[in-house]
């Protein structure tokens, strides 16, 4: 049973720093966002990637191209065309799919991040109905995997009275004020998370998406613009070692300067990527040329990279005809090219777009002792 989650933390002042140093970074990160075209699809892209490496440190391996085709099919769906059932049959993403975009559309109502909002999103985790939160607790024992050989995996609470009064405890913490800084508290209340595991099937997503929806209920970010479960799978095999570390009774501190210093390094990462594809704009729009029409679908494919005539009427309001004419001419000059499907359910992508967003450059070293610090795990 994870330690009950505590009203107050004494913490030493360099953890205090790594807090500061991290909500700094997401300052900024709030600023670069309002360069964008469209900030709302930069979101979208951001938990897009969130779904593909949750899913990585879950150990289901998903291309980008594929998780933004099923979201568009799951679109479809929703105006008639197709059915849910199928494309969640056919697509492992598209659950996971359903699930953020659940939560985000929750937080944008103005909903708090609690034990009855997971348990909504583990319902579309995991597709089983429940009439309340208890009762979709998970019934059987879990644990949590090492990502590295040799690692021991850990023991969470089993079923029950101790897994119900833990969630219940978990629930009433993370809506009650704390003198932790924010990303202190998310911290904490990631990881007692992960350590409950509270519903059966959603592993490692449920802290992922935790930490995602309270960033932008605290008011730390305007919008989902930090996919840090790309850090935590680029960090998969410390992860594991900082979680153990606390089990076996090491000081909470480190665990939070391990988060801390993991939401700066990605939010520094996520600037680096806005600058990148505010470049590649440019040259996509010299290569594209054309009407403005086309121009301003260009622009737009930095934060859609994968897209189709349906979205593309639905997107900038233009006629099927229009949709069809602009997707071509960008298939001509190279900016688009068709991965599959006939006439109307044809989907493009821009593959330098996904390339962009697809390779994780790590962040430069911030010592010369840095430089000689192993890979991560």
């Amino acid at each position: 049973m994870p330690r009950p989650l505590p009203s107050d933390v004494i913490v030493p002042t360099e953890t205090h720093r790594v807090q500061a140093m991290a909500e700094h970074s997401l300052g900024e990160l709030n600023e670069s966002t309002r360069r964008l075209p469209r900030s709302a699809m930069f979101a979208l892209c951001t938990r897009l990637r969130e779904v593909q490496n949750a899913a990585q440190l879950s150990g289901t391996s998903l291309d980008m191209s594929e998780v933004w085709t099923t979201k568009l099919l799951l679109e479809r769906a929703t105006e008639g065309v197709g059915r849910q059932e199928d494309v969640l049959e056919r697509h492992e993403a598209g659950r996971v799919i359903l699930a953020f975009e659940h939560g985000a559309d929750r937080i944008a109502d103005g909903a708090v991040v609690d034990g009855d909002l997971l348990g909504e999103i583990s319902g579309r985790l995991t597709g089983r109905d429940a009439d309340t939160t208890e009762s979709r607790l998970r019934t059987q024992q879990s644990w949590l995997e090492g990502t590295s050989p040799g690692q021991v995996p850990i023991l969470t609470p089993p079923p029950g009275a101790m897994l119900h009064s833990g969630f219940a405890q978990w629930s009433t913490w993370v809506g009650a004020p704390h003198p932790l800084p924010r990303i202190g508290k998310i911290a904490l209340g990631h990881l007692n998370l992960a350590l409950l595991d509270p519903f059966e099937g959603t592993g490692r997503y449920l802290p992922v998406i935790y930490s995602s929806l309270e960033m932008v209920r605290s008011g730390l970010l305007r919008e989902q613009v930090l996919p840090m479960s790309s850090w935590l799978d680029e960090h998969a095999g410390e992860y594991h070692e900082q979680i153990r570390a606390v089990v076996d009774g090491g000081p909470i501190e480190k665990w939070i300067e391990f988060f801390a210093d993991g939401v700066r390094l990605q939010a520094r990462a996520q600037l680096r990527l806005i600058d990148e594809l505010d470049s590649l704009c440019e040259k996509l729009l010299d290569r594209a040329k054309g009407s403005p029409t086309v121009q301003r679908v260009v622009a737009g494919l930095i934060t859609a990279p994968v897209t189709s005539n349906r979205a593309l009427e639905a997107m900038y309001g233009m006629a099927n005809r229009t949709a069809t004419q602009v997707t071509r001419h960008l298939e001509n000059t190279g900016v688009l090219e068709n991965l599959g499907g006939k006439s109307y359910n044809k989907v493009f992508a821009c593959q330098s777009v996904l390339d962009v967003y697809a390779l994780q450059t790590p962040s430069p070293p911030e010592s010369d002792k840095a430089v000689f610090l192993p890979p991560a795990n």
